[in-house]
């Protein structure tokens, strides 16, 4: 009987005991918050009271989460919008390389194209310098002006060559040079002479200008055989040109004796192969035979 009375009494004493504990608790845990928030905000407090906020909160734990997955999409976002940016510049380069390439296979075709007609595969003495026609005489048009002089490598009594209708023709020589421009003498001014043979016969000649646009060959012996059309080319016994340049064709029926007014040569007309009125660009070609002192002057061969 004693003993239940003392039971009974303990047990009241740990009732009474967790009501006060329940009463401080508060309290006490109200003091330490407030304790811990006046605090100044120094590092150690500053974790402290984040890590119990993260422990306690967890409305500041989802917070924190979302963050984390809101930095995580940033992070792939940015990501995305810098490939797609890189995407279409690689695009632009490219069709810009398209462009590029098709320019170049065109120019890789016209040089192609020149090399074959020009022969500066086979014949490496045919090489030169492409110049522009800038200038032509309106008084004499049988010399002309072109933008390369002595700057660009260009020399008195260079031969000039051009392109007309796929076919390359003897267009004159160079008789003026100054550092930037040169004046160019043509096939068909009645001062210009160059060596050259027929193309059947292998007879030689002097083709020379007629002043009228055109040209002739004349020494061709009495009764040569001449065919309509032969071809005539420039002589390897020339003096100024290389040899197999093509000056023109025979024209037989331009309507004109073929004999001289002394009746001791032939001296058939010329059709040029490249018309000097029309030529817009030229190929200059290094000079065979120079004379330093010598400035602008035109000779026969």
């Amino acid at each position: 009987m004693v003993g239940r009375i003392k039971m009974e009494r303990n047990k009241k004493r740990q009732k009474q005991n967790i009501s006060g504990y329940s009463k401080i608790l508060p309290a006490v845990f109200v003091v330490l918050s407030l304790f811990v928030i006046i605090l100044p905000f120094q590092m150690p407090v500053n974790s402290t009271r984040a890590v119990l906020a993260y422990i306690f909160v967890p409305q500041i734990r989802a917070a924190n989460a979302a963050g984390q997955y809101i930095d995580g999409v940033s992070s792939s976002t940015a990501a995305l919008l810098n490939a797609a940016r890189n995407n279409a510049q690689l695009k632009k380069e490219i069709k810009d390389l398209k462009i590029q390439n098709a320019r170049a296979e065109v120019l890789s075709r016209e040089n192609q194209r020149l090399a074959k007609t020009l022969g500066v595969a086979a014949q490496s003495k045919w090489s030169g310098t492409w110049a522009k026609i800038i200038y032509r005489e309106p008084s004499k048009r049988t010399t002309v002006m072109i933008d390369k002089g002595s700057d660009d490598g260009i020399e008195l009594r260079s031969p000039v060559v051009a392109v007309e209708n796929n076919d390359v023709g003897l267009v004159g020589k160079v008789i003026e040079v100054s550092s930037n421009v040169s004046k160019i003498l043509l096939t068909s001014d009645d001062d210009f002479s160059a060596t050259a043979f027929l193309s059947v016969t292998g007879i030689e000649g002097l083709a020379c200008g007629n002043g009228k646009g055109g040209a002739n060959i004349k020494y061709i012996p009495l009764g040569t055989a001449l065919q309509n059309g032969e071809k005539v080319y420039t002589s390897a016994s020339s003096a100024l040109f290389p040899d197999g340049l093509l000056i023109g064709t025979l024209s037989l029926n331009a309507g004109k004796s073929l004999q001289n007014s002394s009746a001791t040569f032939l001296m058939p007309t010329l059709k040029l192969a490249v018309d000097p009125a029309k030529i817009k660009e030229v190929l200059i070609m290094p000079a065979i035979y120079r004379m330093p002192t010598e400035k602008g002057v035109k000779t026969d061969e």
